[in-house]
């Protein structure tokens, strides 16, 4: 009672502060009084003073306390930024935003709203969940914690007004997520608002780094505006123009080089002029503005034009120095003694002499390099020919089921060859066995079980049916020549890797395929 009636005595001395500043002391933990002289402070409109020493626990007031005393600051432009610290401060749960939001919307674009008032608004629409609004007045007070704001809550939707705030609070930042949600806000959308933009900001240098990065990511992205990346490189990255020159097909030719010319960028020029088909004025300006023959040559080379040669001949017979260079740099190209004979009598070319030794060493190089590939192509043709006749000349033995069993019933050792041949010839044995038919009788392999050899000109014969032929082959060139032969041993290849040597090739006769030898024949 007694602290009840000091406080009357100190507000009717108008010593508010003095009075607010004993109340924690004076009322300790009664709700009740905290609650009565809150009101009896809004009632005074001195609440913002009592605001600090409010407590919110032990005694924990009615949600009504505390908004009146929110609503109190927000209504009080000198008590903004002590609003925007009772609001990060005070827990959550003890009151609604609402009220106090419904009290500081209305102040919005009017002389009273301040950054402070702002950012409390932000912080009172997160507590009530109204996320989009939040991110918009952090993106408006240029707020760095906006771009972790937005991965928190996923309002990759909500940027697409917000490009140039973006952009001014950090590019590094703002240009990849640009990038990423294209879908959500186009790169059309990106340069309409970076264009048009009111803010005092280098909008054309963000509008190059965001198109810069896009066409890093996707080369026809931004394809629209490839006639505007020109001049933007041009102004904050000419090193990367003729990069970027080289990459699009976007652009045109007639503008870029305009470009080109006003910021005096020689090697985009001859580039461009390439592209236009204009090779001798682009010629020109390598020989004449850069000076450097050794890129003139370079891009005479790639041009193709023998045309093209002689207009750097003649352009270069006026600079004796830049004959010396061409002389150097035309081995393989163009021959140098046509150059020399070019050349007006009486001119000094520097270091003519050296560069004369330089050339024919150069030269005789080339040509020792030429022979030598020459010959090792020579004889690699010579070395597979050899191999592809020892392998085609081959046929391969099939032996039937029969005669495989009967053989291993009489020899164990001549078991383990046949073993050893129809591993190795298992593919074509399925082959012929199966849907093959012999080329003589044209029988299936499969009806009649007899040997079988194939050949690898892809002919395969019956055992019985090649040895008949050969025989009437061999019978047609009279009775008296075949009688006067010694019999002929045929052979043929049972799978064995080893080629034979040329003795016993000599020695005795390889079966042939009938079909391809009459044909030779």
């Amino acid at each position: 009672m007694v602290g009840s009636r000091y406080l009357d005595h100190l507000i009717v001395e108008r010593k508010y502060a003095e009075a607010a500043s004993l109340c924690p002391k004076l009322l300790r933990g009664s709700a009740s009084a905290w609650e009565r002289w809150v009101f009896h402070f809004a009632h005074l409109r001195q609440l913002p003073v009592l605001v600090p020493y409010m407590p919110t626990d032990n005694p924990r007031l009615r949600d009504t306390a505390y908004e009146v005393a929110l609503v109190a600051l927000a209504t009080n432009s000198s008590f903004h930024k002590e609003l925007l610290s009772t609001v990060k401060s005070w827990p959550h749960v003890i009151y609604s935003a609402l009220p106090v939001i419904s009290a500081i919307e209305p102040q919005l674009n009017t002389s009273s709203m301040t950054d402070a008032l702002k950012e409390a608004l932000a912080e009172l629409y997160v507590i009530d969940g109204q996320y989009e609004k939040a991110f918009s007045i952090y993106a408006d007070l240029m707020k760095p914690v906006v771009f972790d704001f937005i991965e928190k809550h996923n309002l990759q939707d909500a940027i697409q007004e917000k490009v140039v705030q973006l952009m001014m609070i950090d590019c590094k930042h703002a240009v990849p997520l640009l990038i990423q949600n294209k879908d959500v806000i186009t790169p059309s959308d990106v340069v309409s608002q970076l264009l048009n933009s009111s803010n005092k900001c280098d909008n054309r240098y963000f509008l190059h780094l965001y198109l810069h990065s896009l066409f890093e990511v996707n080369p026809h992205s931004g394809k629209d505006f490839h006639d505007m990346q020109v001049e933007l490189y041009a102004d904050y990255d000419p090193k990367m123009l003729l990069t970027f020159l080289r990459s699009s097909q976007h652009y045109t030719l007639e503008k870029a080089y305009e470009t080109c010319i006003r910021r005096d960028l020689l090697r985009e020029q001859v580039f461009i002029l390439g592209r236009m088909g204009n090779s001798r004025q682009a010629l020109a300006v390598i020989i004449n503005k850069l000076g450097d023959i050794e890129e003139a040559v370079e891009f005479v080379t790639m041009q193709h034009d023998d045309d093209l040669w002689e207009e750097l001949i003649k352009q270069c017979l006026n600079k004796p120095e830049m004959v010396g260079v061409l002389l150097e740099h035309t081995v393989g190209n163009l021959d140098p003694l046509y150059i020399v004979n070019m050349v007006p009598n009486g001119l000094e070319i520097p270091w003519l002499r050296d560069r004369l030794v330089k050339i024919i060493t150069d030269y005789r190089t080339e040509t020792s390099l030429r022979h030598g590939c020459n010959d090792i192509l020579k004889a690699d043709c010579v070395n597979l020919l050899v191999k592809y006749y020892k392998e085609a000349r081959h046929g391969i033995y099939l032996s039937n089921e029969e005669e495989e069993a009967r053989a291993k019933r009489n020899d164990s050792s001549a078991s383990q060859a046949i073993e050893k041949s129809s591993v190795r010839t298992t593919e074509v044995k399925s082959k012929t066995r199966g849907g093959g038919r012999c080329c003589m009788c044209f029988d299936p392999f499969s009806i009649q079980n007899v040997s079988v050899i194939a050949f690898f000109c892809c002919h395969a014969y019956h055992m019985t049916c090649l040895m008949d032929s050969t025989s009437n082959v061999s019978g047609m060139k009279g009775s008296e020549a075949t009688s006067r032969e010694p019999l002929v041993e045929y052979e043929y290849d049972n799978g064995d890797v080893e080629d034979d040597d040329e003795d016993t090739q000599s020695s005795s006769r390889r079966v042939r395929c009938i079909l391809c030898t009459t044909a030779s024949s």
